[in-house]
């Protein structure tokens, strides 16, 4: 079960409910972060439609309009389109989808193919994506700008009309820093000094990670966490500890992607807790919508602060002290999370125009 899965159900069941064209049904991305306590997803598609249908019970449109559309859903299945553990409709008028086993499997198996799951469709084709050296940049400020434009752009190229260029594909990549391992030049600018100081990674994080398109020069997205980094005073972006949200991203991919690799070659696979395992999953489903509404919105800071959580929810379900190897059903199960996790890490920061270490 993936985003794109539900949607496209959700969407035809609305078709059929009240017989409307396809076209005219808006989209609607499900969320996890939506739903009812004890629903995987939940879709606020039937409050988008009151506009389109009179029901003449306008009292009571949201819950009539949901339930007529989640009445659909269970009806679909002899067309093997889709089969839930369980649906039903809450208060605000949201169609609510509790997954079955399966579905949750399935789910991260898809997630390992990064840019399908995350935009539908494979990375295929022609052209480049954008990655301008931010040492042409003079002060910081400008920088910025540029890192901001290419995240933009990445998106913009992800879930735009045409086929998107190749993407990260599964080449090794190290963690070396083309800026931190220095040149033969001496930097000379602010804008190269700063990278100098707290290399290209952080540097783009740091930059996308802010909401204002003109930030004081004194604002921060944290603790230690500047918007402008210097190269007097960088922060904690120039450290290589959990307090660098850019370090923790790729140290959180690199850890992912080797567990799925040692399962691979037949270590045990890793235990944790199997409430944070339903989180990074929950996380993992609602990947899609937000990559569409940071391209929509042209805000990178959406694509930031979502791969931020899941990386967050990774490390909380590899380190909850509470995993029992015994008992932990949910974490035993889920042998595919990491290899899901590094998917989406891997092909989130490449959107940002962050390279994403392989290997601890």
């Amino acid at each position: 079960m993936t985003p794109w899965t539900l949607e496209t159900a959700l969407r035809r069941a609305a078709v059929r409910a009240f017989d409307l064209a396809p076209d005219a049904v808006p989209l609607v991305w499900p969320r996890n972060d939506h739903a009812d306590e004890g629903a995987d997803a939940a879709s606020a598609l039937p409050l988008r439609l009151m506009r389109l249908v009179d029901d003449g019970a306008r009292r009571s449109r949201p819950l009539t309009v949901a339930g007529r559309v989640a009445a659909q859903l269970p009806l679909m299945r002899d067309e093997g389109l889709v089969d839930f553990a369980r649906t039903f409709t809450d208060a605000r008028g949201f169609v609510n989808v509790v997954f079955t086993h399966e579905q949750s499997r399935d789910l991260l198996a898809a997630a390992a193919d990064g840019p399908r799951f995350l935009t539908g469709r494979a990375w295929d084709g022609t052209g480049e994506w954008p990655d301008t050296p931010l040492h042409d940049a003079v002060p910081v400020a400008q920088a910025r700008r540029l890192a901001r434009a290419d995240a933009r752009k990445r998106l913009t190229l992800a879930v735009g009309g045409e086929p998107p260029p190749p993407g990260p594909g599964d080449a090794e990549v190290s963690w070396r820093d083309p800026y931190l391992d220095g040149g033969s030049a001496e930097p000379i600018t602010p804008a190269a000094r700063v990278l100098g100081a707290i290399g290209e990674a952080s540097a783009r994080v740091a930059f996308c990670r802010s909401i204002p398109e003109r930030p004081k020069e004194a604002e921060t997205t944290g603790r230690d966490l500047p918007v402008l980094p210097s190269a007097d005073r960088p922060g904690a972006w120039a450290r290589l500890t959990d307090a660098n949200p850019a370090f923790r991203l790729r140290y959180a991919h690199a850890h992912a992607l080797s567990r799925a690799r040692w399962a691979r070659e037949g270590a045990p696979p890793l235990v944790g807790c199997p409430r944070h395992a339903a989180r990074v999953r929950g996380l993992l489903f609602d990947g899609a919508s937000s990559v569409d509404t940071a391209a929509r919105r042209e805000e990178p800071h959406i694509l930031v602060r979502y791969l931020e959580a899941l990386a967050s929810a990774y490390d909380e379900w590899r380190t909850c002290p509470t995993a029992d190897p015994e008992g932990a059903e949910g974490a035993a199960a889920d042998p595919a999370l990491p290899a899901a996790v590094a998917g989406v890490l891997r092909t989130g920061l490449f959107l940002l125009g962050v390279s994403a270490p392989t290997r601890l």
